[in-house]
This record gives structure tokens, C-alpha cells and sequence, in this order.
């Protein structure tokens, strides 16, 4: 089954206005502990990895068709961190599908417990630990890869993560022509860093000028769906971003 399956019905791009608002030890123990809540936090507390938020039914991809993977980075972020830099496994083609050409953008944050790290190594963990989470759930047999296709990290480094070339998992019934954008951390209850929204700023900027996005149809996830995500703090500073103008390019 396929973890990101596209509405072909149709592919509403809803207002903004119409958001919702906000409601190392061992591996096994980060898996049980972190990882149950890897992904955006919810209006609801989970103590158990999420269900299925896609349609169960028949995938556009037929299990073991190989999906060319395309430019994995757009020209503009030639100094974003390669996936080989982080992942430990490789996306898993038969489970997704491919992605129409991009027409609107989604903020997350990962909704784990707070996360202050900056060194390479740390935050590389903290991916594939949601990676790895992601390819768990619903039995382990419906995710490809890790829901998103970039990561911010608190020291202003963008990581490459699911290649765009694939659909994203990380909207309901929204991840058609959708690309996932996460900053690591809680931001409920920390606050994004400079350095972070700065770069978060960039990335949209590259991202809306290589897909020829408009400014209307990037979003944070809570304006899109009943969830926290991506945390008030974030929301916040992402609300003076667009009231500055620094989401237009320059």
C-alpha cells in the first residue's frame, strides 16, 4: 500500500484564512520514546505511533516499478546537506508515488521533544530517527521514506530529505503537488532559532521561484489541517515573515 496516495478527485488548495488553530540511550528506547511521536504533533496526545492518514486504496505505483528519481535539489541549494549525509537507508520506490510538478508549500516542525542540537552528527540523528519512525508505522509496510523533502535545522543548514521526485507524506489528503518543508524541534514549547527562520525564509524563497509557487499557496500545516503544527512559536514567527515580505524574493 502506498503511504502518500493522491486524491485524483480533486486537489482543493484551501485560504489560509480557513485555518485551524493550535488545540544516547539505546536506539530501541529512542524508537519507543521519540519516535512514537515523530512527525507533527496533533491536537490530540499520542502514546502510540499514528494510524493510516491516506485512503486505503490501491496505489498509482505498482509494487516493485522503479520511479526515476530525478533532481533531488533544486539549483539553489547546492549547499544543502545530501540525504547520504544522514539516512541510513534508501527510499523504497514501490510505496510512493510520483510528484506532479509542485504547486504549493507546507511548514512543519517534528512535534518530538524539545531539540536544541546543532552539530552535524546530532542532527542527522534526529532524521533518521524520524525516518526510521516513518517506515514503522501502520505494520511497516505502507511508508516509502521519511514524509518530507527538506529539513531546517537550529543552525541554518538545509538537509535533503525525501527526493522531490516522489509525492510527500505530511499533509491528509493534501501531499499531491505538496512539498514538505521540516524544522526540527517542538516549537509549542521551544522557540525556533534565528538562524533557523532565516533559513527557512531562503528556502522558500528557492523553492517558490524553482516551482513558481505563489506566495498565496505556502503554507504551515495547521492552516491546512486540525493540528499544533508547526508549534504557536513557529507559527508566530512565520506570520512576521510574511507580514516583513521575507518569503518574496529579493
Amino acid at each position: 500500500m502506498s503511504d502518500d496516495l493522491p486524491n485524483h478527485q480533486n486537489d482543493p488548495t484551501p485560504d489560509p484564512s480557513a485555518g485551524r488553530g493550535s488545540g544516547v540511550p539505546r536506539r530501541s528506547m529512542l524508537l519507543l520514546g521519540l519516535g512514537a511521536l515523530a512527525g507533527c504533533a496533533t491536537s490530540k496526545a499520542r502514546t502510540t505511533l499514528p494510524s493510516a492518514l491516506w485512503p486505503a486504496t490501491q496505489p498509482t505505483v505498482v509494487a516493485g516499478t522503479a520511479i526515476p528519481p530525478g533532481p533531488v535539489v533544486t539549483p539553489g541549494l547546492a549547499n544543502a546537506m545530501a540525504r547520504t549525509s544522514w539516512a541510513k537507508g534508501v527510499p523504497i520506490p514501490s510505496r510512493m508515488n510520483r510528484m506532479d510538478p509542485p504547486r504549493k508549500i507546507t511548514i512543519h516542525h517534528d512535534g518530538m521533544s524539545p531539540f536544541t542540537g546543532t552539530s552535524r552528527a546530532s542532527v542527522a540523528a534526529r532524521i533518521e530517527l524520524i525516518r526510521v519512525s516513518h517506515l514503522k508505522r501502520d505494520g511497516g509496510n505502507r511508508w516509502g521514506d521519511i514524509g518530507y523533502h527538506f529539513v531546517v535545522d537550529r543552525s541554518g543548514r538545509v538537509w535533503q530529505a525525501r527526493p522531490v521526485s516522489y509525492q510527500g507524506a505530511h499533509v491528509k489528503h493534501q501531499n499531491q503537488a505538496n512539498v514538505g518543508v521540516l524544522c526540527l524541534g517542538n516549537f509549542e514549547t521551544q522557540v525556533p532559532s534565528r538562524n533557523q527562520i532565516r533559513r527557512l525564509e531562503a528556502l522558500v524563497i528557492e523553492l517558490r521561484a524553482q516551482y513558481k509557487v505563489p506566495m498565496s499557496r505556502v503554507y504551515t500545516h495547521r492552516e491546512l489541517d486540525s493540528t499544533k503544527c508547526p508549534g504557536r512559536n513557529l507559527q508566530n514567527a512565520i506570520q512576521s515573515s510574511r507580514s516583513a515580505g521575507r518569503f518574496q524574493s529579493a
